[in-house]
């Protein structure tokens, strides 16, 4: 590769974590302040955040279908927009069928930053240096997260205090219980997330800035042939393929059992104040900053399917911590917090391998299609969970905590068969080896 491709490379690759880095700030708000205010104004779609999520996974795998076409540059774009749009219907049409469907357009628009992420930075890196540049994408994003989830409760508080002619403590105390709040209490708590919600159409109109730079050439996402090629799925006689895709909708099913309702759970269940409960959420994704910021060194002294398996059974004692969040009386929110800490940083570190390694699996021209299926799996266990949870789980004495319980046993079983099946060919697969594989 010359010079000047290696630069082109590189002003991509970095053009897209600079947009995914005010996605990571999107994220934050949707799993924490959009989550609390649909608890208040739409309960039936806040209890199945996990099936627009996988609704989500759907369409996005999809849109991914359209790369060899279109590129990653024109469906990449359609991500910000859509949550432009959707952040002010939801913040100004007061109608109950616009809340599912502006949720689901939010999810979109940030599941398609992920979804196309692997293919996209895999297009865009050398074998060398994929692993760093993934790395960095994921902990930059993930930083962005943490700013939003911080600030993000915060500022919910401070927009109640100052709706109510209140001082902020006394407005965070009145979260802290929300079911003794009065009315026209709880209404200003609703329009002070409102305010918030609104103030992030401004972030998602900066993630959109950088990507209308992006210097595309169709090599990057098509791969020239002499015939008309369809998916080829025989590839699916691959068991490393195929397993995958259990893999990874087992880690999507039981992610999607806990995840979307940290915010719920620590401040309707355990009774944590809302700001409380925001900074709280927000330490996990700090661990994941630097846990991230290490993968590379842990990946090289591990490997690729012993850190991602092995980590993620370390993760599985923290979530028995947060379940059990009320044992521990006085100490409660230290312990909760470290819980969501260490679970969180365990489990993300070796995201890199995630996302970098089944492209392996896969031609250039096979990478976004089989990516799709993948978040199609995925996709298909999120539907699943979020049913599972609006119809059983959560009505259920104790449902939150119990999803730890169970999510848990899921993560142990799904790192058994990941390290079991490829460990031996891929863990620490040498240069010789990905020719010969690619030979």
């Amino acid at each position: 590769m010359n010079q000047q491709e290696l630069k082109r490379f590189n002003f991509n690759s970095w053009v897209y974590i600079v947009s995914y880095a005010f996605m990571g700030l999107m994220s934050g708000v949707a799993f924490d302040v959009l989550v609390t205010f649909l608890q208040q104004v739409n309960i039936s779609t806040a209890s199945s955040i996990a099936t627009y999520m996988g609704i989500s996974s759907f369409v996005c795998a999809a849109m991914l279908l359209l790369v060899p076409k279109l590129g990653y540059k024109k469906i990449i774009l359609a991500g910000p927009i859509m949550i432009i749009i959707a952040l002010v219907a939801i913040s100004y049409v007061d109608v109950n069928f616009i809340y599912p469907i502006a949720t689901l357009a939010i999810f979109v628009g940030v599941t398609l930053f992920d979804v196309v992420l692997p293919p996209y930075l895999t297009a865009y890196t050398t074998e060398d240096d994929r692993t760093k540049v993934f790395s960095r994408a994921m902990y930059i994003n993930v930083i962005g997260m943490t700013l939003a989830t911080w600030f993000g409760g915060s500022i919910s508080v401070i927009r109640l205090a100052s709706r109510l002619g209140i001082s902020s403590s006394q407005a965070s105390q009145l979260t802290a219980n929300l079911k003794a709040m009065s009315s026209y209490q709880l209404h200003e708590f609703v329009l002070a997330q409102r305010d918030v919600l609104l103030m992030f159409v401004v972030i998602a109109a900066l993630s959109l800035i950088p990507l209308l730079f992006i210097k595309e050439k169709k090599q990057d996402y098509y791969e020239e042939t002499h015939e008309k090629r369809k998916f080829d799925w025989s590839i699916f006689k691959n068991k490393y393929v195929l397993l995958w895709l259990l893999y990874f909708a087992m880690i999507r099913f039981g992610a999607s059992l806990i995840v979307p309702y940290f915010s719920v759970f620590l401040n309707n269940e355990l009774g944590i104040s809302r700001a409380t409960t925001s900074h709280l959420v927000s330490y996990q994704y700090f661990a994941m900053v630097i846990f991230l910021v290490i993968s590379p060194w842990v990946v090289k002294k591990l490997g690729n399917v012993i850190a991602l398996g092995g980590l993620a059974i370390l993760s599985t004692p923290f979530m028995l911590i947060i379940a059990n969040g009320k044992i521990f009386g006085s100490a409660m929110v230290f312990a909760v917090g470290a819980g969501l800490f260490f679970r969180s940083g365990f489990m993300n570190c070796a995201n890199p391998i995630m996302n970098s390694l089944p492209m392996e699996f896969v031609s250039k021209n096979t990478r976004p299609a089989y990516n799709s299926l993948i978040f199609v799996a995925g996709g298909v266990t999120s539907i699943i969970a979020g049913q599972f949870t609006r119809l059983f789980l959560f009505k259920i004495p104790g449902g939150y905590s119990k999803a730890y319980y169970i999510t848990a046993v899921i993560y142990i079983l799904a790192a058994i068969l990941l390290i079991t099946v490829y460990t031996k060919k891929y863990n620490r697969h040498g240069h010789d080896e990905k020719e010969k594989n690619v030979a």
